[in-house]
């Protein structure tokens, strides 16, 4: 599989000389005219490393650099700088670029860079791997917001309830807590509510000894026990059975089980992280879900954005996914066709990263390594409930942008624009409403 790389550089013979050398090393290569040029082909080339001028018309290096880190914080950045911009190249090296070549260029010494630079990419993506270290993609603010506030209830031993859509990334978040923890090394443990058969999910949890029911033909470790010492993490909570959930309160209050069957309590040193992607206080509301058992395992609430709310992060995502894939079929990374990108970016995405990284693997396995155009990306998604927005398409009627604008109005007016309460009211998330607040620019 041959790695990508692009370079931008606005003398033409530089530029050549430079393809050339890279080109013999079997690497695929994409140039650009100036910096402008170079951040269009990026979106579209997606390249494993990039070689840019530091002066330029348009869009210089350092505009170059900035790109990056917004868009593509992992792809590694050389710069190429006269004798007289050194000291603007070593600040670069402060921003994130990988290292800086002077000009003149020798020819050994920008295969020897291209090298480096490739390999410890690599070895921090094996590193990564080999610890199953959590990675979660984009630099939006939505997802700066997200890993400042894992880190921070990963410093504790507090209890967190994780609230979002289906496929925005949960189960991520939970091991990204656990990963930042200081019980790192120890076990995590993940129990799925939903899928445990009503009758089996005590011993699931509690575990059982020999004997304790039919079929119970030898003992049982719990999830509690099995998680001793490390995370236990109760995915989808809100189809946990209502007569377990007292039992729950116990073990989660004092941190004390009863194996199913026993008369013996054992005591767990555990961090309890839930999740759900129901309407929880409405449950609440409705007797489904025991308050008392909320409020323990709810200490601290992460809210995990929808990928409408993160929409900055989708070309980043895309590198990640179609370089993963990629190398997962042992092919080499398709290109997206100019303007693909923009239709991948204007889709709703109401399956979230889940969806965007199913579509992702499908487009790699059909584009076999060379382009991937719109009309594959359009056969993918264009059954689902929201249309790609090519431009062409009317916009959305008038009145129903402004029937939307005023439901949140008197929502929030009605709650005295309490987020909390006028979400609740409409039936959606806080973080939906936050955007629409936003689209529609509303203040109090």
């Amino acid at each position: 599989m041959s790695e990508k790389i692009l370079i931008i550089e606005d003398e033409t013979r530089m530029r050549r000389v430079l393809q050339l050398v890279l080109e013999t090393q079997g690497y695929l290569v994409e140039t650009a005219t100036d910096g402008e040029d170079g951040i269009l082909k990026w979106k579209r080339f997606l390249p494993d490393l990039v070689f840019t001028d530091l002066k330029m018309p348009k869009a210089d290096g350092m505009a170059v650099l900035k790109f990056r880190n917004q868009k593509f914080p992992h792809t590694p950045i050389i710069l190429l700088t006269a004798f007289g911009t050194i000291p603007a190249a070593v600040d670069a090296m402060k921003l994130g670029a990988f290292d800086y070549i002077c000009k003149p260029i020798d020819n050994e010494i920008i295969i020897e860079k291209a090298k480096a630079a490739l390999l410890t990419k690599k070895a921090a993506i094996s590193s990564a791997q080999k610890t199953d270290q959590p990675v979660f993609i984009g630099s939006s603010l939505a997802m700066a917001t997200l890993k400042k506030e894992l880190a921070l209830v990963a410093s504790t031993n507090t209890s967190v309830f994780i609230t979002g859509a289906s496929g925005t990334g949960k189960e991520l978040a939970a091991k990204m807590i656990h990963f930042l923890s200081a019980r790192r090394s120890q076990p995590f443990i993940r129990v799925n509510c939903a899928a445990i058969p009503r009758e089996l999910i005590e011993s699931e949890l509690f575990g059982h000894i020999k004997g304790a029911f039919t079929g119970a033909v030898q003992n049982r470790t719990g999830a509690f026990i099995q998680a001793n010492g490390g995370t236990l993490f109760l995915d989808e909570i809100g189809e946990l059975p209502y007569e377990i959930q007292a039992k729950l309160l116990h073990a989660v209050e004092d941190r004390v089980i009863t194996p199913v069957g026993s008369t013996d309590s054992l005591k767990v040193d555990i961090k309890i992280i839930s999740a759900t992607n129901q309407n929880i206080e409405k449950m609440l509301e409705e007797k489904k879900f025991r308050s008392d058992l909320y409020f323990r395992l709810n200490t601290y609430t992460v809210f995990m954005p929808s990928l409408e709310e993160r929409q900055a992060d989708i070309p980043e995502l895309t590198e990640y996914f179609l370089n993963f894939f990629s190398a997962e079929f042992g092919q080499t990374t398709p290109v997206i066709q100019a303007g693909a990108m923009n239709d991948l970016s204007d889709y709703d995405w109401p399956g979230n990263v889940r969806e965007l990284k199913n579509v992702l693997e499908r487009l790699v396995l059909v584009s076999n390594g060379l382009e991937i155009t719109k009309e594959m990306i359009a056969s993918l998604v264009k059954k689902k409930s929201v249309e790609i927005r090519t431009g062409k398409e009317d916009p959305p009627p008038k009145d129903l942008f402004l029937q939307e604008k005023k439901m949140i109005e008197d929502a929030l007016a009605a709650c005295g624009w309490n987020i909390s309460k006028a979400s609740r009211q409409l039936g959606i998330t806080r973080n939906t409403l936050r955007y629409r607040i936003k689209k529609h620019h509303l203040n109090p």
